[in-house]
C-alpha cells in the first residue's frame, strides 16, 4: 500500500509540475492551468501519509518554481534555488489546507463542496496577495499570468485585479478533480453525474461568466485614437559590458548611433531602456549635456530609464526621465519605487553580504507615483513608470492609475537573464497591468522585449529582429492608441483596489470554520500510508 501511494503521489507531482510549468510563459499551454494541479488534488483524497505528502508537496512545488524562474540562474544560483524553496513552501501551506478539507467535503452537499472550493480558491488568492510584501516583495508569476494571451479571460480583472482570475482557476481545478473523483467511486452511472457533475457544471458556469465580461467589454466599433507613435532604441549591451568602466564611452557611442537610427524613422518620442547610459542623467552635467544635445540633433523629446546620484550624500536614484529639445532635462522626474532586494539595495538583516548587481552605491525608494507629462505637439499625456521589474506588482501601476496617468511606460533591462524566457515572462506582466487599469502599456527593453499592450490585454506591436527573435540590438517604433470610452475614466479595479482578496480572505475564513465543524460530525477514520 505504501509503494502504491509513492507511485500515484510521484506520478501527481511530476503531472502537476509539468502542467503549471508548462502554463507559464514563456510556454504558450495556457489551457494547464485549468488542470494543473487535479492530479494533486486527486491523491488528496487517498488520504496520503504526512511524510510522503510533505515530501511530494515540497518537491512540487519547489523543481516548478525552479522551472519557472530557471532564468534568474544568470545572476545568482543559490539565489534562485532558494527563492524556488521559499515559494515551495507557500505551495505546501496551500496543498496542506486542501489536504486538510478535500477528504471532508467530498460527501458533503454540494453547496457545502462549493464553499469549500471557494474557499480554496480564496486562500490561493491570499498567498498570492502575500508575496507583494512577503520575501521583500516577489509576486512574480501568478497563477493569473497563465492567461495573459488569452483576452477572453483575462476581462474580469479590471474588476478583481489579475487575483480574480488565479480564483477562477483554481476553482476549476477543484471541480475538474471532485468530477474525476466522482466518476471513480460511484458505481451508478446517472444522467447528470456521470463524467459531468454539478461540480463541473459551476466551473463551466464561471467561465462563461468570463466570455460574458468579455463580449460585454468590448469597445465601441471605431473608438481607438491614436495617441503617438514611439520608436525604441534597444542598444542591447550585455550586463559584464554595461558596467565596465573601460567600455562606457564605447556603450555610450553605440546607444546614440542606435538612437540617430531609430529616429530616422518617423516618430514623436524616442523611448530609452532602464538605466540606459552609462552615467546618471541627473548629477552628472556631463552626461545631461551631451543627452540634451542628441536631443536636440533628432528633434524629439526621449523618455528614458535612467539613474540618479547625489556625489555628495552618495545617495543612488533609479528611474525614469524626460529631456526635451531646446527645454532640456525637465525637473518631473519619477524614482522607483519597489527596489530590488540584493540588486540595488541590502535588507537590513544581511548587511554582511554585497550587492549582486555591481551598480551605484545605496538606492533610495521613490514615495509617490510621479507622472511625467509628455507634450505631443498641442496635445499632453500623463506618463506613469514602472521601471525594472516594477510591472509585477498591482498596487503600483494602480497607483499610478489613480493619479491620473493616461498610460504606462516600463523601462527595464532584462539583458541580466539571458536569452531563455525571462524577458517574455516579465512582459506578460505588463498585460495584466494593462487589463487592470484599463491603460496601454508601453515597454522598452535593453535587449527585448519592447512593444506595446492596448487597454483590453492584446498585445499590439512587438519588436523582432529579419530572425523573428526580440533579442537584438537596434529598435523600431509602434503607434500607440486608447480606446475613447477609457480616456476620461477609471477601471472599477482603479478605483477600489484589492478588495477582492478582502472577500478571498473572508472565504477561506469559511472554509476553516466550515472543516472544523464537519471534523465534529465526522465519524473518525484514519489515514493510510
Amino acid at each position: 500500500m505504501r509503494k502504491t501511494s509513492l507511485f500515484w503521489g510521484l506520478l501527481a507531482g511530476i503531472l502537476s509540475t509539468l502542467l503549471w510549468v508548462c502554463a507559464i510563459p514563456p510556454f504558450e499551454f495556457s489551457e494547464g492551468a485549468y488542470i494543473a494541479f487535479v492530479p494533486l488534488l486527486l491523491w488528496l483524497y487517498t488520504r496520503p501519509s504526512a511524510r510522503l505528502f510533505y515530501l511530494i508537496g515540497m518537491g512540487t512545488g519547489w523543481v516548478s518554481w525552479c522551472v519557472i524562474l530557471i532564468w534568474l540562474r544568470h545572476v545568482t544560483v543559490f539565489g534562485t534555488l532558494g527563492l524556488s524553496a521559499l515559494l515551495g513552501l507557500l505551495f505546501v501551506a496551500w496543498l496542506s489546507l486542501a489536504r486538510w478539507v478535500l477528504p471532508v467535503v467530498a460527501e458533503r452537499h454540494f453547496l457545502v463542496r462549493m464553499i469549500g472550493f471557494a474557499g480554496l480558491a480564496g486562500a490561493w488568492v491570499v498567498l498570492e496577495w502575500s508575496r507583494t510584501w512577503l520575501l521583500w516583495g516577489f509576486p512574480w508569476a501568478p497563477l493569473s499570468l497563465s492567461q495573459w494571451s488569452r483576452p477572453v479571460v483575462l476581462q474580469i480583472a479590471a474588476w478583481t485585479g489579475a487575483y480574480g482570475v488565479s480564483f477562477l482557476l483554481i476553482f476549476f481545478n477543484c471541480c475538474v478533480a471532485q468530477t474525476m473523483r466522482n466518476r471513480v467511486v460511484q458505481k451508478e452511472r446517472k444522467l447528470w453525474t456521470g463524467w459531468f457533475s454539478p461540480d463541473l457544471y459551476v466551473a463551466m458556469i464561471g467561465l462563461g461568466f468570463c466570455i460574458y465580461v468579455f463580449f460585454h467589454s468590448l469597445p465601441q466599433r471605431d473608438s481607438a485614437t491614436v495617441l503617438f507613435t514611439a520608436a525604441v532604441v534597444q542598444p542591447y549591451i550585455t550586463p559584464e559590458l554595461k558596467w565596465d568602466n573601460n567600455r562606457e564611452l564605447e556603450n555610450l557611442d553605440i546607444l546614440e548611433t542606435q538612437t540617430r537610427f531609430v529616429a530616422a524613422i518617423d516618430s514623436d518620442v524616442v523611448l530609452w531602456p532602464e538605466a540606459a547610459t552609462p552615467w546618471p542623467i541627473m548629477g552628472y552635467p556631463e552626461m545631461t549635456a551631451r543627452v540634451e544635445r542628441l536631443v536636440n540633433e533628432i528633434d524629439r523629446p526621449i523618455l528614458m530609464g535612467n539613474l540618479k546620484v547625489n556625489r555628495e550624500a552618495k545617495l543612488w536614484y533609479n528611474g525614469a526621465f524626460l529631456v526635451e529639445p531646446e527645454r532640456g532635462l525637465s525637473d518631473a522626474y519619477y524614482v522607483k519605487r519597489e527596489l530590488v532586494p540584493f540588486g540595488e539595495y541590502v535588507p537590513r538583516p544581511f548587511g554582511f553580504i554585497e550587492k549582486v548587481v555591481p551598480v551605484g552605491g545605496a538606492f533610495v525608494p521613490g514615495e509617490d507615483a510621479a507622472l511625467i507629462e509628455l507634450a505631443i505637439g498641442e496635445k499632453a499625456y500623463k506618463v506613469g513608470s514602472l521601471v525594472c521589474y516594477e510591472d509585477v506588482f498591482p498596487s503600483l501601476a494602480r497607483e499610478s492609475a489613480q493619479a491620473g496617468a493616461d498610460l504606462f511606460f516600463v523601462a527595464t533591462n532584462n539583458a541580466w537573464y539571458g536569452e531563455e524566457g525571462g524577458a517574455p515572462q516579465h512582459a506578460a506582466h505588463s498585460v495584466l497591468r494593462a487589463v487592470e487599469n484599463r491603460r496601454p502599456v508601453m515597454r522598452a527593453g535593453n535587449g527585448g522585449w519592447s512593444g506595446w499592450i492596448d487597454a483590453y490585454g492584446t498585445v499590439r506591436d512587438v519588436l523582432y529582429n529579419a530572425e523573428g527573435s526580440i533579442y537584438f540590438r537596434g529598435g523600431g517604433p509602434y503607434t500607440v492608441f486608447q480606446f475613447e470610452e477609457w480616456r476620461r475614466q477609471q477601471s472599477f479595479y482603479t478605483r477600489h483596489g484589492d478588495w477582492f482578496v478582502g472577500l478571498s480572505g473572508g472565504l477561506m475564513l469559511l472554509l476553516i470554520s466550515l472543516r472544523r465543524d464537519a471534523s465534529k460530525c465526522a465519524p473518525t477514520t484514519g489515514e493510510s500510508s
